[in-house]
């Protein structure tokens, strides 16, 4: 077991570094960790590691139907292992009868939306890398199936940095460009259950770019919208922590889209609004230049290049020798694979437009 352990360990970690994106590094991770952790139904997520949001959803062999929304048990409601927890604690994996203490009844997560599925057993872990979380997964087994172990999830621990770094990659992923039409912001308006009170036209022509893989999306609401809405609803009644932001970075199949939530008091069954819109780079740009793994200095230096600012500029700007700040940009170029200040800038602008996986994706409601 240690020696197959082992061995799936060094294949997941070669797998992060193909620079896949995120749809096939799920499926292909997922054959990887059930040769160690054996399981039949699993769900993988994206995230946005400013809010802890999940923006994508591949899942295997999960029911939704009759059921509530995951982003509902998630960030509405208090539960043990919730992904935000998790991406802070020093072991980002967590056994749902641990946590528990063997009562997993108190869960809400399992009452509503596990055990009505005859899943018995719940492993979690969100994919953390130099203190960012990228990624998150849960793995489930049915109830006349045994327990999670610890060993399993010393395994999953172990390899959850290497899926982080894969799921970081994934943002860095460049498809092959789609031509794109301009579209300006579009609305939903959402009751308290996530049914569509109206949305607009353009709002309807961008859920269709939002990427969902598995049975359970299908004439769902894309999670990313159902995670910003109750956010949204969590903050309004102040049990959201007061940093939460009830918006989301997605990478759709056409390129960036940012999400806001808000709670419109007064209005009738308390409803939110979603407005969806495709990202302005000044938006990404700090998003892509975290996912190339640059120090904080380099960020900074980084960001004040794609301003246009000459070296003398950015050392006046930072307090440092035009010397130090060539030394930190040599160290970007490195990093983000580049030689020149041109072929930086034309690679984050390249990395901002880029279209995510081209993926089939379920029919939407």
């Amino acid at each position: 077991m240690i020696d197959a352990a082992r061995a799936v360990s060094g294949e997941i970690q070669r797998l992060s570094h193909r620079g896949l994106d995120w749809v096939t590094l799920s499926e292909h991770a997922g054959r990887l960790v059930r040769k160690v952790v054996p399981h039949e139904r699993a769900c993988w997520h994206p995230t946005d590691p400013a809010t802890f949001l999940v923006t994508g959803g591949y899942l295997e062999n999960l029911v939704g139907d009759g059921l509530p929304p995951l982003s509902w048990c998630e960030y509405a409601v208090e539960d043990v292992n919730k992904w935000s927890l998790l991406a802070r604690d020093p072991d980002p994996v967590g056994i749902m009868s641990r946590a528990t203490k063997g009562h997993p009844e108190r869960s809400t997560r399992y009452r509503e939306l596990l055990a009505p599925q005859g899943i018995g057993w719940e492993l979690r872990a969100s994919l953390v890398t130099d203190a960012t979380c990228w990624g998150a997964l849960a793995l489930c087994r049915d109830r006349n199936e045994p327990d999670f172990t610890d060993e399993e999830a010393a395994f999953l621990a172990n390899v959850s940095g290497a899926l982080a770094e894969g799921f970081r990659r994934a943002l860095l992923m460049r498809s092959v460009a789609t031509e794109a039409t301009p579209d300006g912001p579009g609305l939903l308006l959402l009751d308290d259950e996530d049914n569509v009170v109206s949305v607009t036209p353009s709002a309807e022509r961008l859920l269709e770019e939002f990427i969902d893989v598995g049975g359970a999306m299908a004439n769902r609401l894309p999670l990313a919208v159902t995670a910003v809405a109750e956010c949204a609803r969590a903050i309004t009644r102040g049990v959201a922590r007061p940093e939460l932001q009830a918006r989301a970075r997605v990478h759709s199949s056409r390129g960036w889209l940012v999400l806001h939530g808000i709670r419109l008091e007064g209005a009738a069954s308390n409803q939110v609004a979603v407005i969806v819109e495709p990202a302005r780079p000044a938006e990404i740009a700090p998003l892509i230049v975290q996912a190339y793994a640059l120090t904080r200095r380099e960020r900074e230096v980084t960001e004040l290049v794609l301003q246009g600012l000459a070296t003398k500029e950015i050392a006046t700007r930072l307090f440092l020798s035009a010397h130090t700040v060539q030394d930190h940009l040599k160290a970007v170029f490195e990093k983000v694979g580049v030689r020149s200040r041109r072929e930086l800038v034309a690679r984050m602008v390249s990395d901002i437009s880029s279209p995510g996986p081209a993926v089939d994706t379920p029919a939407r409601a």
